[in-house]
């Protein structure tokens, strides 16, 4: 059971591997600023202000300099999840097909968390839509649609890049009975949200998350891709021998953070009783 040949490098690699697969928001968020990240670390995203256009005949043909004000975000990176198990022999597992079972189990618990805060920052740092109502048909699902639409659309985020990400209360009324829609087009959906992806409607991605925390109303989150930030990275995978039984022991550190950047980019509708 020697630790001779335990290959960090690896297991982390195929952690990372696997928790990408399997996530469905995290696979949505704006990754730019991942580069940036050390543990404790707080990012800031400068905000671009708006450029006042001015008449310049009605001024006299002369100019004078705005000031600008910086309207960005800190984005912090302030969660900090472990993993830590033991195996009999680490050498053994490293060598067979098994292998990928431990790291396919840290993985599941690495994309729930990280898919819980994610979801969780988007209905709390989104925009509420007003006057929400019931979702009781296929008809109530295409009506709130059109009403997250509408509410992007005012808020001037741009028509591309566009997600609808709904619960299973959502979906169960968008692929009623009566729905026209049971054959969306998936095409172009990346390997990692295929089976999350139901298809486009109205300008949007629509995919199925289970860990919106509303799970008997309807609701459904208009998501602008880029308005979505998200850091993350194992920064420790160690391996030592067991202090009380006959065995190895592996642990790791997942350090991440993430922001919504634009509020009004993110529509949030819940369903009302």
């Amino acid at each position: 059971m020697a630790l001779n040949h335990f290959i960090p490098e690896i297991w982390s690699a195929s952690i990372l591997e696997n928790f990408h697969k399997q996530s469905v928001v995290t696979a949505l968020a704006n990754r730019d600023y991942e580069g940036e990240l050390t543990q404790g670390s707080k990012i800031h995203i400068p905000g671009i202000v708006d450029i006042a256009v001015k008449d310049y005949k009605a001024a006299g043909r002369t100019t004078t300099p705005d000031s600008l004000s910086d309207t960005g975000i800190d984005l912090l990176i302030d969660q900090e999840k472990s993993f830590d198990f033991f195996v009999d022999d680490i050498d053994r597992i490293q060598s067979k097909p098994g292998f990928d079972d431990y790291t396919a189990s840290a993985a599941n618990g690495l994309a729930e968390d990280a898919e819980t805060f994610l979801t969780d920052l988007l209905v709390t740092k989104g925009t509420s839509i007003a006057s929400p109502a019931a979702i009781a048909t296929y008809e109530d699902a295409y009506a709130a649609i059109l009403k997250v639409r509408g509410a992007l659309n005012l808020a001037l985020a741009p028509k591309t890049d566009r997600y609808l990400i709904i619960n299973s209360a959502f979906e169960a009324q968008l692929l009623s009975d009566s729905s026209k829609l049971t054959s969306f087009d998936k095409v172009g959906d990346s390997d990692g949200l295929r089976e999350a992806s139901i298809g486009r409607i109205l300008g949007f991605n629509v995919v199925t998350s289970d860990f919106l925390a509303e799970e008997t109303l309807p609701q459904a989150i208009g998501l602008y891709k880029p308005a979505l930030a998200f850091v993350s990275q194992i920064t420790k995978t160690e391996a030592m021998r067991g202090e009380n039984k006959f065995a190895d022991r592996i642990r790791g550190l997942h350090v991440y953070g993430g922001g919504v950047l634009r509020p009004t980019a993110v529509q949030v509708y819940t369903a009302t009783e």
